[in-house]
């Protein structure tokens, strides 16, 4: 693949892996996880974002459209058609206010490393590197190997955070360019598994499982949802299964929070979990002890990642 769609590249981030690290974040996502906190990436195509509090009504945007795909409502406010959008961008180009962007932009391989270089000091100073990171990155497999290889190559870390949903030749076949797994796991039990997050995660196991017996460096990361897989049953599952794989080094614990809602709204996508509470101390300590119980040392939130291998083998 010559180019991928990169929806955002954050740096100085500190909770994508050891040290200081530049995380790229990949457009497109084979689950369907209803507190998704990146809405905008679960589709493999780029989407328009409109924030109708930035427009100011003045219509350079239709005029600019190829497609005509742009109109005025009877409040003034602008609606796509989209049927006729072909998201080439030319409306977002167009707003002086940045009320309407893309969620991610093609890039090519040689644009991202040379990006994704410019903090090299940074990284060797700090034991950091690249992150990459979704939407899903393992979707786009010969532009992120090559990607991960050439850092590996110039000596700069790199980290994978999966959601495991991908072809287990494809987990493989990152191993040797990876130096950190951060694999998500969202629930156990496989009818729950499926009810919030539209899909099964038998694949998902299986792949689990498979990097865990051919690497020495994968942290568990799981996404604490309030009344979902924050229960003792569910969680305490997760870690039953955790504990039997050869090497997890740690298990993050990332609460669930609500800012991501109003993304939803940019997108024009529906949102069912807005009554949803944020995850309470209770809950939080709850699952830590369970994780701890098990022999896992935790990390709230990515924090304070573990630089140096401790592995748990159970």
């Amino acid at each position: 693949m010559n180019k991928a769609y990169v929806s955002e590249i954050q740096r100085f981030c500190v909770h994508d892996g050891p040290g200081i690290r530049t995380t790229v974040f990949f457009q497109g996502c084979p689950l369907r996880c209803r507190w998704c906190q990146n809405p905008e990436t679960i589709s493999i195509r780029p989407v328009l974002l409109y924030n109708p509090e930035l427009c100011a009504g003045c219509r350079s945007c239709l005029d600019a459209c190829p497609q005509g795909a742009l109109s005025a409502d009877e409040n003034g406010l602008l609606v796509t058609d989209p049927e006729r959008c072909t998201k080439c961008g030319a409306c977002c180009d167009a707003c002086y206010f940045l009320a309407r962007k893309l969620s991610s932009r093609p890039m090519t391989v040689d644009e991202l490393f040379e990006n994704v270089m410019r903090d090299e000091v940074v990284y060797k100073n700090s034991g950091g590197g690249l992150t990459i990171s979704g939407g899903e990155p393992l979707i786009y497999p010969d532009f992120n190997y090559e990607l991960l290889r050439r850092c590996k190559e110039a000596g700069v870390s790199t980290a994978v955070e999966t959601a495991g949903l991908v072809p287990t030749e494809v987990v493989e076949r990152f191993v040797p360019v990876t130096s950190t797994f951060l694999f998500d796991l969202k629930l156990f039990h496989a009818d729950r598994h499926r009810e919030w997050t539209g899909v099964s995660n038998e694949l998902i196991l299986k792949n689990l499982r498979r990097v865990t017996d051919l690497h020495d460096n994968v942290v568990v990361r799981v996404p604490l949802i309030p009344g979902v897989n924050d229960t003792a049953e569910e969680f305490g599952a997760m870690m039953d299964f955790v504990s039997g794989l050869r090497r997890i080094n740690g298990v993050h614990i990332l609460p669930f929070h609500q800012f991501g809602a109003g993304k939803y709204s940019l997108a024009g996508m529906p949102y069912t979990l807005a009554d949803l509470p944020e995850e309470n101390e209770e809950g939080v300590a709850r699952c830590k002890g369970i994780a701890e119980q098990h022999g896992f040392r935790v990390n709230l939130g990515g924090t304070g990642f573990l630089s140096d291998r401790k592995t748990a083998s159970m």
